[in-house]
């Protein structure tokens, strides 16, 4: 096992400079109120975030003090699927130009895969084996921000293999028989629908996680928007859509997700802030002549449970009546006469 002494080539793309918040985060943040480093370069491995994004306030300035904090332990942020765990990440990283690597975790991700992997390629006729790192083992060696996407579902030896990383110290990549030390714009961030806990009656591929590797994380939990937030989310994407309507679409998913969380729950069903989004993008999609419930179907009836359709389809009904049952045309000329 050998020492990695690092070169670093990208000095140009490490300058920071200071920026009023408010540039950057106007939602959040009024003017002169506080102050992010943003790298002045935009970097190459920059990920573009949902320009419709609406952050969760409270939320969002709890990962910037993380963010600027000078020790920094890795952070994870929990919830429910759809809340938009790693959509804040990427909204973050992108207004201040931060390099982005996603690691998608899943149970039978092994640490070499994570690590990296070794190459055959063709080089002036010959075939050699080069070794690639890892998205991971990049972002560590040259900084960024490094999201273990679902790192509730890693197995007991891939937890093993995160101790070091999750911890900052140099990380031996046995593969390569080199360590890596961690660069010092390296963030390290994990988004999970549990705190690896392990048991959840909602989420059965969630393993329990090494009591260790949890107590390394600093841990912030994502609800669904409220209302307003939803409603706001859905004019920025729909604006020709009646607002009336939004609300009625919103109050949709607030009535579902009311039954499935409810103490004696028993509806299994999905709605998300993404499902009420992609059931106005195929609103809009299907077209005037298609029956608008074909949306909602299309969008969300495949997370809902059989024994738990016909409490769905009384939802629907007691909020809607028949109205879902038109073509969209006639349901946005009815919703535009009671605007």
């Amino acid at each position: 096992m050998t020492q990695l002494n690092v070169v670093d080539n990208t000095a140009n793309l490490e300058k920071l400079i200071e920026i009023d918040a408010s540039t950057v985060f106007p939602d959040v943040f009024s003017p002169g109120e506080s102050k992010v480093r943003q790298r002045y370069s935009r970097h190459p491995d920059c990920i573009v975030s949902n320009p419709n994004y609406v952050p969760d306030e409270v939320v969002l300035r709890r990962v910037l003090a993380w963010w600027h904090a000078p020790q920094r332990q890795a952070l994870g942020l929990h919830g429910e699927t759809g809340t938009g765990k790693t959509e804040l990440l990427l909204y973050i990283a992108d207004k201040l130009n931060e390099p982005v690597y996603i690691v998608k975790t899943h149970a039978a991700l092994m640490p070499e895969e994570l690590e990296g992997s070794k190459e055959l390629e063709n080089e002036n006729g010959s075939v050699i084996t080069k070794s690639r790192l890892g998205l991971a083992a990049k972002a560590y060696q040259h900084g960024g921000l490094l999201i273990l996407d679902e790192v509730d579902k890693a197995n007991e030896a891939l937890q093993s293999s995160l101790h070091p990383l999750v911890e900052g110290k140099p990380w031996p990549i046995e593969q390569f028989g080199m360590i890596v030390n961690k660069h010092a714009m390296c963030r390290i961030s994990a988004t999970a629908n549990t705190t690896g806990e392990g048991g959840s009656e909602r989420y059965h591929t969630s393993q329990k996680m090494d009591s260790a590797l949890r107590s390394r994380f600093g841990w912030l939990e994502l609800g669904y928007p409220d209302p307003a937030t939803e409603i706001e989310i859905m004019t920025r994407n729909y604006p020709k859509l009646p607002r009336n309507l939004l609300h009625e679409m919103v109050g949709f998913g607030a009535a579902i997700r009311e039954q499935v969380y409810a103490p004696d729950a028993d509806m299994q069903a999905v709605f998300s802030t993404r499902t009420l989004v992609n059931w106005g993008h195929y609103m809009m999609a299907f077209g005037l002549k298609a029956k608008a419930v074909e949306s909602l179907n299309f969008a969300f009836m495949g997370s809902v449970d059989p024994e738990s359709k016909d409490k769905v389809d009384d939802t629907i009904q007691r909020l809607f009546d028949k109205k879902l049952e038109q073509p969209l045309q006639a349901l946005l000329a009815d919703y535009q006469v009671k605007k």
